[in-house]
C-alpha cells in the first residue's frame, strides 16, 4: 500500500511541475519535455522507495516488500501513461481542435471555413507541415532529395500497427 501511496504523491507533484514548467518555460517541442518529466517522476518513484524502505519506520508491508513496490510502480506507469494519452489528446487531437474552432463560430462554419480557421486560423496545411515536422524531430521520418521517407523505425511500427488494425478490423 506504500508503493501506490507513494506513486500518487509523487506523480501529483510532477504532473504539478509539468503544468508549472509549460507554462513558464517557452519551447518548441513539447512531447519531449513532458516525456522527461513522466520519466524522471518514474526514477523518483523508485529512488523515494527504495530510500523509504530503508527507514525503520516503514516496517514491512503485509504483501512483501517486492510486492508493494512492484505494486507502487504499477500505478505509476498507469498515472503517467494516463497523463500522457490525456495530453496528446489535448495538444494533438484533430477533432478536439474542429470543436474548438468551431465554438467559436456560433453560426456554423463551411468546409472550406474549417480548413481555413483550423487552429485559431492556423489552416491545414499548418496542421499537415506540424505533424511531419514532429514526425521528423522523432527520427520517424526523413527528408530524401525533396521527398519524406520512412525510417526503419517508422516502417517497422507502421507495419505493426498496420497488423494490429487488420486483426481488430479498424482504420
Amino acid at each position: 500500500m506504500v508503493g501506490v501511496l507513494l506513486a500518487v504523491v509523487i506523480f501529483a507533484l510532477s504532473f504539478a511541475a509539468h503544468l508549472i514548467y509549460s507554462h513558464v518555460v517557452h519551447f518548441k517541442d513539447k512531447e519531449p519535455v513532458l516525456v522527461r518529466f513522466m520519466a524522471a517522476a518514474s526514477i523518483g518513484y523508485v529512488v523515494v522507495y527504495a530510500a523509504a524502505a530503508a527507514l525503520p519506520a516503514m516496517g514491512d508491508p503485509v504483501v512483501g516488500r517486492f510486492v508493494d513496490f512492484a505494486t507502487g510502480l504499477c500505478a505509476m506507469g498507469f498515472f503517467v501513461l494516463g497523463y500522457v494519452e490525456f495530453w496528446s489528446l489535448i495538444e494533438r487531437s484533430f477533432t478536439l481542435r474542429i470543436l474548438l474552432d468551431a465554438v467559436r463560430a456560433p453560426e456554423g462554419l463551411t468546409r472550406e471555413q474549417i480548413a481555413d480557421a483550423y487552429s485559431d486560423g492556423r489552416g491545414l496545411d499548418w496542421m499537415m507541415e506540424k505533424r511531419i515536422d514532429d514526425l521528423l524531430g522523432a527520427g520517424m521520418l526523413v527528408k530524401d532529395d525533396g521527398h519524406i521517407r520512412l525510417t526503419a523505425w517508422a516502417r517497422l511500427i507502421a507495419g505493426t500497427f498496420g497488423w494490429v488494425q487488420q486483426v481488430f478490423r479498424v482504420g
